[in-house]
């Protein structure tokens, strides 16, 4: 009997199997999707292939992909590794192969290969993508199902491009987000297919290859090999000649034949156990865990919006213009709806648009005039110029009109369409504060309905389902992509459909709540706005975790459009409309796209020419093409360009320079420090060069090599230095500085976050400047300890760069000088400003000067408030020194730019000319907790965060401003600003004579339990908290904003969780949480859980937070004098103990015997501590 040898590669999305035979020949092969079940999907496979082949003549199984460590035991089969399984079937097919693709369902893989014996592989690196499925086969399926195509089409469609846009690729909500936008604009369907291939090819590139080499020939394999569209992004991103990507036959079955290959060759044969135990395993019913079954507690709204019908022949339009839908309403001049029409925009909102005008135009027969248009929604600029609006709002104020001229009570309005959601805070009919997400979109109306349709369901059988679930599923807060995978997961696990739906409603309210309001308040008379509302199961979701009624308004689906209309009666100031008529639908406009070369922007620019109207262009981030809508900003001065100049004052070009060319990146501490370091090398006689303003190509270029997923300065960084070595320059200055000066005396010196800190020493892994002949030059300096320290530094740098001690340190007064001269005249121009323009509205840019103040990383923030006749003043034009009142509170904050943004924000409590605009960045780890400081300070004072990366889109960024500024000149009170606010402080440990409190202790390692032992011995009660679980996490979550780190997150939860014991005493409690002195955020966990703490309303329960350096011992010495002799022997046992017991466990056959020993054993010292 010929025997054969089985390989399965059980993926997220796919299950392969493959048989070969003793000459390695193919006999059997099959690729199918998994549909969510992929152990029932393979156990129809095996009974196919068992028809063909006997079961035993299979010699041996082999498993590998995701599903392999589930699958191994039942099949007892051996489990090899897919790395491994991959690079097998590459070598066997492919010997010259160097370097391997595979793109599969949810996962992609770089593999480098080195040359070995013949049909071996040897390999040498390999990377695998994250946790994110973004940039793989389900990314590209779940695009091609948003446009109406088939993952077969998306690819032929792609060949058809001929100037791609660029769409982000690190995610499928920023992806959806870009596509929407672009489909605003009218681009094409094919080129915006050409984009997303392009966005997987570089999402590869940047978060995958991270800098590594790809010598071709480049075997690309995985589902996604057969994309012709991917094919060709791939070879145009990684620059191969024709014939160096090499596309296998077996390309979708090559983890399985790898499989296969390494049991023939290399493993004992196991022969093949059949599928029965497979069959027993899948018939195991399931436990899931449940929530309470969704009920409405309010009654249906009463709230009556007037309503009349068609007669008036003068009427006002309002569209609102979304990411799903398109909407349109004509109101009579009191403001009372005459007609409404609720459209899909698919993808096509000028054809949308001209639909919602013809069946406009057809109920009111044509007898319409119409006196004016307001257009909102996120396309609401280009469809403005299309139809002829008189006014162009966002969606923010828009929506909060209508919620008040429906209800002047109303106070808060949850807001979720399809592709976005807002929460929007009223006070006295006017925005108080508001915020949409920002990274994550599975909190909006196209997650429920993408999920929806997975599930097989419509949305209105969705909505009865979801109110019968009597067990709806905890599906937690999951990324759309995830979520998706994971409802099929549990559906074939034998959930429910009903528990599914209304899990996700669940899910829904979660993700909005902890991610989207966060901590803002919510208060007592809600409205829940736009088409989701239009969900019974998601309103009495909201209502279950809210434990609040929520009231659905009446036209809840059409308030943007109605608010749009409102705001044009209010504020008609013209005599005739713009509007161009209700058969425009009729006449087809022309759409080109072309590249502007201006610049090195390279602006995409989108050009609209509709008949008898001159052309309107959008794109571009200059007034090149677009200036009528920019006409009135140049009566206000521009700062931030003011800031660029003085940078760069210390130049001088009238001079030689013997010592040659030095590069300086524009970025980083640079964007304060550079006149500081540029006059010192210009002084030491060099030729300073520095990099450009930031630009688009710079963005995408340092973010593509980029080997770690660093924050967006650190990747634009990485295009600074690029750019230098681009132009030729052989030394490049990077300094490490550690800190900085403090702004007073009495606080300590700033230190700089430690990503600032290691780029000098990260660039090499990214980009090798001795490839090039040139160097780093990288001295550490410590500018804020300065002393002795400096001095030594100082001298290193001589020796580094050959000049003599005493040309450094006058060349450092120097710099001083020019350094001081910088900020002197930053700030007497902020006084110039303050005491000028007193009816303009201020905006204070607060931020790093290497985000919020680089005008090419920013969005151009500050040019967006020009245009709303507004002023952006830097945060460095201001006396930030000036915060007397806060000193004792600022004097633990540790990082330089911390306590700068603080003392801005002090100055904007003193202030009310002053409106905070906060920037941020995704993943900024300081910012995760000075953020919930800076809202200490502000209390109720709204303020404006706006989170930039990479893949941040201008009409986001644009709606966000235009209704902060709404919100400000709206707001008729001031009350706000009197309230008193405070900043935690730290809190030594009390002596035990003082106060009698039992310690917690956080749950953070194993050595904790002999600090509360040793705490027991010197006679205070201590006790460390119960071991993180679920819940810690839950309530973790609940009560941060989800950016701080992860023990962050489960601490505070774990301290939450105590509060809600029946047997917590507050009166006798507090808790333990030691600071330090950075920069790991780890010092600022205390002042978060000290926030969190005086939210629950246990102002008086202190949390103890000894400083982690040499005053450690002397403050933990007040317990007692054996405390810390007794701490520190007990931690060292712990570490001992910790360590057998890692030594001796992988060697033990009962490994739970040894965890038991081991946790005996801590009992026992513990004990032997506290006697």
């Amino acid at each position: 009997m010929e025997k054969y040898h089985l390989g399965i590669d059980v993926g997220s999305t796919t299950v392969k199997v493959v048989l070969i035979d003793e000459k390695e020949k193919i006999a059997f092969e099959r690729y199918r999707r998994n549909d969510g079940a992929p152990l029932a999907v393979l156990l129809e496979e095996l009974s196919s292939m068992e028809e063909a082949f006997h079961p035993s003549s299979i010699s041996s199984t082999t498993v590998t992909g995701i599903g392999g460590k589930t699958l191994a035991p039942l099949l007892e089969a051996h489990l090899v590794n897919e790395v491994v399984a991959h690079a097998t079937a590459t070598t066997f097919f492919h010997p010259s192969a160097r370097s391997i693709i595979e793109i599969g369902g949810e996962d992609a893989k770089f593999i480098l290969l080195d040359r070995g014996p013949p049909g071996e592989p040897v390999i040498s690196d390999f990377a695998m993508n994250t946790m994110c499925a973004a940039g793989t086969g389900i990314f590209l399926e779940q695009q091609a199902v948003r446009l109406g195509y088939t993952i077969e089409e998306l690819g032929r469609v792609a060949l058809k491009s001929k100037v791609p846009p660029r769409i982000a690729g690190r995610c499928t909500v920023f992806a959806k987000s870009d596509m929407v936008h672009l489909q605003q604009k009218a681009v094409p369907d094919y080129e915006i297919v050409a984009g997303l291939c392009l966005a997987l090819a570089r999402n590869l590139k940047s978060n995958i290859l991270k800098g590594k080499r790809v010598p071709p020939p480049v075997v690309f394999q995985g589902g996604v090999a057969a994309n012709p569209g991917v094919q060709k992004a791939l070879k145009e991103v990684l620059g191969l000649k024709p014939g160096e990507l090499i596309i296998p036959k077996h390309h979708a079955t090559m983890g399985a034949i790898g499989a296969a290959l390494i049991g023939k060759r290399r493993l004992k044969p196991t022969g093949y156990k059949g599928k029965e135990r497979l069959q027993r395993h899948l018939t195991l019913k399931p436990t899931f865990k449940s929530l309470p079954p969704l009920k409405r507690t309010t009654p249906p709204s009463t709230l009556h919006y007037p309503k009349t019908i068609a007669g008036e022949e003068k009427l006002y339009l309002g569209v609102d213009v979304g990411s799903i839908s398109t909407k349109l309403v004509l109101l009579n001049p009191k403001g009372e709806l005459v007609d409404k029409v609720y459209l899909r925009t698919s993808g096509r909102p000028l054809e949308a648009i001209g639909e919602g005008l013809r069946i406009l135009s057809q109920r009111l027969k044509g007898q319409v005039e119409v006196e004016g248009v307001g257009v909102t929604g996120s396309g609401r600029h280009f469809i403005g110029n299309f139809i002829g609006a008189d006014l162009v709002r966002n969606e923010i104020t828009a929506q909060a009109t209508a919620a008040i001229a429906m209800d002047p009570e109303v106070d808060t309005i949850i807001e979720i369409g399809g592709q976005d959601s807002k929460f929007i805070r009223l006070k006295k009919g006017a925005i108080l504060d508001f915020t949409m997400n920002k990274v994550c979109a599975a909190g909006t109306g196209s997650f429920l309905e993408e999920a929806a349709q997975r599930l097989g369901v419509d949305m209105q059988e969705f909505n009865r389902l979801a109110l019968k679930a009597s067990s709806p599923l905890q599906l937690g807060e999951r990324c759309t992509v995830f979520m998706e995978s994971d409802l099929l997961h549990h559906q074939q696990r034998g959930a429910a459909k009903e528990d599914l739906l209304a899990g996700l409603c669940y899910s829904i309210v979660y993700n909005y709540l902890n991610r989207v309001v966060e901590h803002r308040k919510i208060g007592e008379r809600i409205f829940f706005q736009g088409a989701t509302a239009y969900n019974e199961a998601v309103v009495a979701a909201f209502e279950e975790v809210l434990q609040k009624p929520v009231t659905v308004p009446p036209h809840h689906e059409v308030t943007g459009a109605i608010g749009v209309a409102l705001l044009a009666i209010k504020e008609k100031n013209w005599q005739k409309s713009q509007f161009k008529g209700f058969k425009l639908g009729e006449v087809p406009p022309k759409i080109v796209s072309f590249q502007c070369k201006s610049c090195p922007n390279r602006c995409e620019i989108r050009m609209l020419k509709t008949k008898g109207d001159p052309p309107a262009f959008y794109g571009g981030r200059c007034e090149k093409y677009e200036r009528q809508r920019r006409k009135d900003k140049e009566q206000l001065p521009n700062l931030l360009a003011e800031r660029e100049r003085l940078l760069m004052e210390w130049k001088r070009e009238d001079q030689n320079y013997p010592r040659g060319d030095i590069g300086i990146p524009n970025i980083l501490l640079f964007r304060e420090w550079l006149p500081f370091f540029g006059t010192l090398l210009q002084e030491l006689g060099f030729n300073v060069v520095v990099s450009p303003t930031t630009t688009p190509h710079l963005i995408r270029s340092g973010t593509e090599v980029c080997c770690a997923e660093a924050c967006f300065p650190v990747k634009l960084a990485h295009g600074h230095i690029l750019d230098l070595l681009n132009r030729g320059i052989k030394t490049i200055f990077l300094p490490q500085v550690v800190d900085f000066p403090s702004l007073r005396p009495e606080l300590p010196p700033g230190m700089a976050c430690p990503y600032v800190q290691a780029f000098p020493w990260m660039v090499p892994s990214s980009i090798d400047p001795s490839h090039r002949g040139a160097r780093l030059l990288r001295p550490v300096f410590h500018l804020g300890e300065g002393g002795n320290l400096l001095k030594g530094e100082l001298r290193a740098f001589a020796r580094e760069t050959g000049i003599s001690l005493g040309q450094v340190k006058k060349a450092i007064r120097s710099a001083y000088e020019a350094q001081h001269r910088f900020w002197e005249k930053l700030k007497r121009r902020g006084e110039e400003i303050l005491s000028s323009h007193p009816d303009i509205p201020i905006c204070l840019l607060i931020g790093r000067p290497y985000n919020a103040l680089d005008p090419g990383a920013n969005l151009l923030v500050h040019e967006k408030l020009r245009e709303l006749g507004a002023l952006a003043l830097p945060m460095d034009f201001l006396p930030l020194e000036d915060m007397e009142e806060y000193l004792p509170s600022l004097r633990d904050i540790y990082w330089h730019y911390g306590q700068k943004i603080l003392a801005a924000g002090i100055l904007c409590k003193r202030n009310p000319r002053l409106h905070p605009i906060y920037i941020t960045n995704f993943a900024c780890g300081p910012d995760s907790f000075i953020l919930h400081l800076f809202k200490g300070i502000l209390g109720e004072q709204p303020y404006l965060e706006l989170e930039i990366d990479e893949h941040s889109g201008d009409a986001g960024i644009q709606t966000r401003v235009e209704a902060f500024m709404d919100s400000i000149r709206a707001r008729p009170w001031r009350e706000g600003r009197k309230e008193e606010t405070s900043l935690p402080q730290k809190l030594q440990i009390i002596p035990k004579t003082k106060e009698r409190r039992k310690i917690y202790l956080p749950p953070m390692s194993h050595h904790v339990e002999a600090v509360a032992a040793s705490f027991m011995a010197c006679g205070v009660e201590a006790q460390v908290l119960p071991p993180s679980d679920e819940e810690s996490l839950r309530l973790g979550r609940q009560y941060t904003s989800g950016k701080e780190c992860y023990p962050a997150v489960l601490t505070a939860g774990d301290m939450v969780k105590m509060t809600r014991r029946p047997d917590f005493d507050p009166k006798r409690s507090a808790f333990l949480m030691p600071s330090g002195t950075g920069p790991c955020r780890f010092g600022h966990y205390h002042k978060l859980h000290r926030l969190i703490l005086d939210q629950l309303g246990y102002r008086d329960v202190p949390i103890y937070s000894p400083t982690q350096t040499y005053t450690l011992y002397q403050d933990l010495g007040i317990v007692g004098r054996d405390f810390t002799r007794l701490s520190w022997q007990g931690i060292v046992a712990v570490d001992i103990l910790y360590k057998l017991l890692r030594e001796t466990r992988p060697y033990c056959r009962d490994k739970k015997a040894a965890d038991r020993l081991y946790q005996e054993s801590l009992q026992t010292l513990c004990q032997a501590i506290i006697d």
